[in-house]
């Protein structure tokens, strides 16, 4: 007798057999050994790593732009929106959480709609990257950095081995192709960046549950399996194994299966696009052996690909100072207080990282003076820009960065392919307090100058040189009241060692009067000025 199933249960199988596949393949990714990774000279470990040196054109680069969009831009809400629509209670104050409150009136509870039911909800349908990414450019931009995931686990790419991807799902299309098809066209250095290691313990409030109100105990969407999405949009998917990353005791450790995961589908992200520069969010590097197997590949790689010659960045948080040789070091919203042999990367914002309605952005004159003092300092600024769920920019952004493109046209030449002279700066700003150890502040922010809490004035001076040591750029972070500015490390004798030839304003056609005396460098300044907040003296030296 030959058992048949009834066409009642066999249809609706046929039915979801496709569906199940991207998440199978997820959950068997292809066979390749968890740690190959590009013959060469550089091996996964931090001595090995030490001989990295970052490239020229990172150094002459200065000023990159950063897009940080996702599927958390869907709302409009800044920061972190994936995570904090589960958390009931800020921390922080110990109220309700407003995002918590917000996600509820505008979307549902969290058991009924999560984070995962944003994604069909990001449209992208504005999104231009050709006409953003000229824009970014004319504001001085020499790299752009694209996102590829962030620590919602949602890949902005094509991705091997993530079926929540923006090809599969949300904007259906690869957004980091487009990106860096924009680019290169632009002939801008291309990069990307990852973040989505955290997603193991970020998104572990996904698991929890109300404990009181009317659905107190019920489940968020955390909790949902492949098998609860017969029926629903996500069929065939698994948030909880494959978007949340949240099949795990709260607290434990990531397990084998996510950090191979994570290993296979960030190193298919490099080789498929080869980045100039690879951004990572962690401190040091993300979970543990995976990230220094990545580290070594991307040099390997970029060696083999360049003559012997490493051309690739890798730019990430590191508190320990003995490791930094190994990439170049990020420090977000701060900076250190004196230059850095190597180079290192400011990392800030117009705003909040992710889009927020109503936003008030920082003024073009801080962006401006945090950029010169980041160049004085052996540093380069990365800027991030977040756009709209839409894929566009509000008219304050455009604004901001047009009001920057003005700056740049003028003043460039003492930023860019410049390099540090042997005195940074002088001025009242370099007394501002660092960060001490307490609550809140993470270790890689002890020791440095919040961005914040720095203010600039005409006194505050910042230099730069061009890198034949020809020409010295003293760039004043304020209108002096009296149109009389001194410079007091130009003093004669003192640390400048050629003669000064001329001297002469950037932006101005104005002959300038100066003269140079025990006390320092004396000019006069013409009645106007190219603005009120940073300009630079260019000094041409015999």
């Amino acid at each position: 007798m030959v058992f048949r199933f009834p066409a009642f249960v066999l249809a609706p199988l046929a039915a979801a057999l496709p569906a199940l596949v991207p998440a199978l393949r997820a959950a068997a990714p292809p066979a390749a050994p968890a740690r190959e990774i590009a013959p060469g000279p550089f091996k996964p470990n931090w001595n090995s790593l030490a001989l990295y040196s970052a490239p020229e054109w990172f150094r002459d680069a200065k000023l990159g732009i950063w897009a940080r969009w996702s599927p958390q831009s869907v709302p409009e809400q800044g920061d972190d929106y994936a995570r904090s629509l589960y958390v009931v209670t800020d921390p922080r104050t110990q109220r309700t959480n407003p995002v918590y409150s917000w996600h509820i009136e505008h979307y549902g509870h969290a058991s009924k709609f999560g984070f995962k039911d944003l994604i069909p909800l990001w449209k992208a349908e504005a999104w231009a990257p050709e006409k953003l990414v000229a824009l970014f450019q004319r504001a001085g931009a020499r790299y752009f950095v694209a996102l590829a995931n962030d620590r919602d686990n949602f890949d902005c790419y094509d991705s091997k081995y993530q079926p929540w991807n923006s090809v599969a799902l949300g904007p259906k299309q690869d957004l980091v192709a487009g990106w860096a098809t924009a680019a290169r066209a632009a002939g801008l250095r291309f990069g990307v960046s990852v973040h989505a290691a955290a997603a193991w313990s970020w998104f572990e409030p996904a698991q929890g549950a109300d404990v009181v109100g009317p659905l107190s105990g019920v489940g968020y969407d955390g909790r949902l399996g492949d098998s609860d999405g017969y029926g629903q949009w996500w069929r065939g998917l698994d948030p909880a194994g494959d978007l949340y990353a949240q099949r795990h005791r709260p607290g434990a450790p990531p397990d084998a299966a996510y950090v191979t995961k994570y290993f296979l589908r960030t190193k298919d992200l490099l080789d498929r696009f080869t980045p100039d520069l690879v951004l990572f969010g962690d401190e040091g590097l993300p979970l543990g052996e995976a990230g220094l197997n990545l580290a070594a590949h991307l040099y390997n790689s970029s060696q083999a690909a360049h003559a012997g010659k490493v051309d690739a960045v890798l730019a990430a948080p590191l508190a320990r100072a003995d490791r930094r040789a190994a990439l170049v070091t990020t420090f977000e919203r701060a900076a250190p207080n004196a230059p850095a042999a190597e180079p290192w990367l400011a990392v800030t914002s117009l705003g909040p990282w992710h889009y927020k309605a109503g936003q008030k952005y920082r003024p073009t004159a801080d962006l401006v003076r945090q950029l010169v003092d980041t160049v004085s300092k052996n540093g380069g600024l990365l800027l991030d820009v977040p756009l709209r769920a839409n894929g566009s920019l509000d008219a304050d952004e455009t604004r901001a960065l047009e009001e920057l493109a003005a700056w740049t046209a003028v003043h460039g030449e003492g930023i860019f392919a410049t390099r540090p002279w042997k005195i940074f700066g002088e001025g009242p700003s370099l007394d501002a307090p660092l960060t001490r150890p307490g609550a809140g502040i993470p270790e890689t922010a002890v020791g440095l100058v919040a961005e914040n809490r720095v203010s600039y004035g005409a006194q505050d001076i910042r230099f730069t040189q061009a890198k034949d040591g020809g020409t010295l750029y003293a760039f004043f972070l304020g209108r002096p009241a009296d149109g009389r500015l001194l410079v007091k490390a130009l003093a004669k004798p003192g640390a400048l060692e050629k003669r000064i030839a001329n001297v002469s304003l950037l932006g101005s056609p104005e002959k300038i009067a100066w003269t140079q005396d025990v006390a320092g460098l004396r000019v006069t300044l013409p009645a106007a000025l190219p603005n009120d907040f940073a300009c630079a003296l260019k000094l041409t030296l015999e």
